[in-house]
């Protein structure tokens, strides 16, 4: 019973896990289509903002996630993880908050 109820935790974190690296994954994909659609020369504006958009986020929601996951340890400084939440909060801030990006998609979709 013991086995069944740890190997149930330990599924519900893997589960998680896996959804992350396919939103990151998925995130990549982007990432790699605006930067092939940029060397072609194309106006990567709405691929860009999206990406922008997307990695705020997910940036956010990957280290809250963690965070969650790490306990106790969590609330030290010098924990890895508490830096790259702190640290990475910005970017959904600076150059354009995620409001600006999403105002930038929502332009680019009425026009189209």
């Amino acid at each position: 019973r013991t086995f069944r109820l740890l190997f149930s935790v330990f599924q519900v974190v893997q589960f998680r896990l896996a959804e992350m690296e396919t939103e990151l994954e998925s995130l990549r994909a982007l990432l790699y289509r605006a930067v092939a659609e940029r060397t072609k020369g194309a106006d990567v504006t709405l691929l860009a903002s999206m990406a922008k958009l997307k990695c705020g986020r997910l940036s956010r929601e990957i280290t809250d996630g963690c965070l969650q996951y790490f306990g106790g340890y969590g609330f030290i400084w010098d924990c890895p993880i508490v830096r790259m939440h702190r640290d990475l909060r910005p970017f959904s801030i600076g150059a354009g908050t995620d409001e600006m990006m999403l105002s930038i998609v929502a332009r680019h979709l009425l026009t189209k």
